[in-house]
């Protein structure tokens, strides 16, 4: 069974929008608090759904921006 950002952040005592900074590489989680949540993804086997990180966001990314 897959896990869920709410398994880890239930896990670790974090909100799902920490989970989400950490797997992003985001700013805003203290070291200490990415540690943890790394712990906590490999030990729960979370895998990341790759066909939501697409070649469609980067493209969207791209596409938003004008001169």
């Amino acid at each position: 069974m897959a896990k869920r950002l709410s398994d880890v952040a239930k896990k670790v005592g974090v909100s799902e929008a920490t989970v989400s900074r950490v797997l992003n590489d985001k700013p805003g989680v203290s070291q200490a608090t990415r540690d943890a949540v790394l712990t906590a993804l490999d030990v729960l086997g979370y895998e990341r759904p790759t066909k939501l990180r697409g070649s469609a966001a980067g493209s969207w990314a791209s596409c938003s921006r004008s001169s």
